[in-house]
C-alpha cells in the first residue's frame, strides 16, 4: 500500500469533510428517532412485544454513537490544532457557532414564545419552564439525573447536548496541557472510571435513570471516540485496526447477554445500566474504525453503505433532526390519530401507529431541512473568522499518520 493512502487520515478532520462519518451519523439519528417514534406504542414497553419493536428499544443508543463521533472529531481537531495561535478561541468560538443558535432557538420557543402564545401551557412545556434554568446553562443532565429520570421534567433530549458542551468546555485544556500519549491513556481510565461508577452507584441504590445521565457515569462514548482519535495517530494504528473487529464481536457479545438477562435493551434496565454502556461504547468504536479503514476502498461494503446519500443527508441535517423530532412527534401523533379515528376499525391499530410515525419523520425532516438552509448554515459561515491553519506541521502529522496506517 502506498504510504500516503488515505486509508483512515485523521489528520485531515481540519482540512476535509469526512463523508462517511456523515452516514454514521444518519445511522445515529435514525436509531434515535425510531426509538422516540416508538414510545408511544402501546407495546413498546413490555418484555413481550414484537421483534421490530424490540429491536427499536434500542434506538436510544444512537446516543452513544454520537457520543463516540463527538470524542473522535472533537479530540482530532484538538490534537491537529493545540500548537496554533488561537487554540482554545477558533476551537470554542466554531464549537458555539454549531451548537449554540439552534439550541437556543429551540429553547426560546419551547419555554418562551410557544407558551407565550397558548391560552394554556401543556403540561410539557410547563414542567420544562419550571426548570428551565437548568436548560439555559446546559445542565439539563443533571437535572434529570437529580429527578431518577425523565418523568418529571420534559425536554429529556437535552440531557445529551448538555453532556456534550461540558465535554467541549474542559476537554481542549486536557488536550492542551497534555501529550497525546498522555490523553491516550487517560481517555481508557475514563471508560474504565465510567463503568466503576455505575458498578458502585447502582449497588449502593442509585437508581439508572441517573446512571444514565450523570457525565461522570456516561463518558464510555467520549472516551472512547477519543482514545480513537489519539490511537489512529500513533505508532499502534495498525494494531487498533487488526483488533477493532474482534473488540466489536465481543462488545455485541455482551450486549446481546444483557438483553436475555434484562430481557430488554432499555437503558434503564440494570445490567444494560450497569454494563452495557461501555459494550456499547465498544462496538461503536470498532464501527468507527472500520468505517475509517474502509475510506480508501471506494468498493468495500462499509465505505458505500455509509456514503449513501440519503444516511449522509440524514447525518448533514442530524442536529437539526435531534431537536425538532420529539417536539414534532408529541404534536403530531394525537393529530393523525384524531383525523384517523373513523378508519381505524378499517386500517387497525399499527397502520394508524404507522401513519403517525411517518407523518412525524416527514415534518421532522421539513423542520430540519428549513433549518439548515434559512439558519444554520448561514450562522456557520460565520466560522470563516475562526479558521485553522494548515501548515508544514499539519502536512508532517499527515504523512506520519497515513505511512504508519499503510504498514
Amino acid at each position: 500500500m502506498d504510504a500516503k493512502s488515505p486509508e483512515v487520515a485523521p489528520a485531515s478532520i481540519t482540512s476535509g469533510h469526512l463523508l462517511q462519518l456523515d452516514g454514521l451519523r444518519g445511522v445515529a439519528i435514525l436509531l434515535v428517532m425510531v426509538y422516540h417514534f416508538c414510545l408511544p406504542h402501546p407495546g413498546f414497553h413490555g418484555h413481550s412485544s414484537g421483534f421490530l419493536l424490540q429491536w427499536a428499544q434500542g434506538g436510544w443508543m444512537g446516543v452513544d454513537l454520537f457520543f463516540v463521533l463527538s470524542g473522535f472529531l472533537i479530540t482530532g481537531i484538538l490534537v491537529e490544532t493545540r500548537e496554533q495561535r488561537h487554540y482554545f478561541r477558533n476551537f470554542l468560538a466554531r464549537r458555539f457557532l454549531r451548537i449554540w443558535p439552534l439550541y437556543y432557538l429551540s429553547l426560546l420557543l419551547l419555554v418562551v414564545l410557544v407558551p407565550m402564545a397558548m391560552s394554556t401551557t401543556p403540561p410539557e412545556l410547563q414542567s420544562m419552564r419550571e426548570e428551565q434554568a437548568w436548560f439555559w446553562l446546559y445542565g439539563a443532565n443533571w437535572l434529570f439525573a437529580l429527578e431518577g429520570g425523565f418523568s418529571r421534567t420534559s425536554g429529556g433530549y437535552f440531557w445529551s447536548l448538555a453532556v456534550e458542551e461540558q465535554f467541549y468546555l474542559l476537554w481542549p485544556l486536557v488536550v492542551y496541557w497534555l501529550a497525546p500519549a498522555r490523553v491516550l491513556r487517560l481517555s481508557a481510565i475514563l471508560l474504565f472510571v465510567s463503568l466503576a461508577s455505575r458498578w458502585v452507584l447502582i449497588h449502593s441504590g442509585v437508581g439508572s435513570g441517573a446512571l444514565y445521565t450523570m457525565t461522570f457515569t456516561h463518558l464510555d462514548g467520549l472516551a472512547v471516540g477519543a482514545f480513537v482519535a489519539i490511537a489512529l495517530r500513533s505508532p499502534e494504528a495498525p494494531r487498533l485496526v487488526r483488533y477493532a473487529p474482534a473488540a466489536g464481536v465481543l462488545a455485541a457479545v455482551v450486549l446481546v447477554a444483557i438483553r436475555i438477562l434484562d430481557g430488554d435493551l432499555f437503558f434503564w434496565s440494570r445490567n444494560m445500566a450497569t454494563y452495557g454502556y461501555t459494550g456499547i461504547a465498544i462496538l461503536c468504536g470498532s464501527l468507527l474504525v472500520a468505517v475509517m479503514h474502509a475510506r480508501a476502498r471506494p468498493r468495500a461494503l462499509l465505505n458505500r453503505v455509509f456514503s449513501n446519500g440519503f444516511l449522509r443527508r440524514c447525518g448533514k441535517y442530524s442536529y437539526a433532526l435531534y431537536m425538532v423530532h420529539v417536539p414534532v412527534t408529541s404534536m403530531s401523533y394525537p393529530l393523525v390519530a384524531r383525523l384517523l379515528r373513523e378508519w381505524k376499525p378499517i386500517l387497525g391499530e399499527e397502520a394508524v401507529f404507522l401513519a403517525s410515525a411517518a407523518t412525524a419523520f416527514v415534518l421532522s425532516w421539513a423542520l430540519a431541512w428549513l433549518s439548515w438552509h434559512l439558519f444554520e448554515k448561514r450562522v456557520l459561515a460565520l466560522k470563516r473568522h475562526f479558521t485553522y491553519l494548515e501548515g508544514p506541521a499539519t502536512a508532517e502529522v499527515d504523512h506520519r499518520a497515513a505511512h504508519r496506517l499503510s504498514n
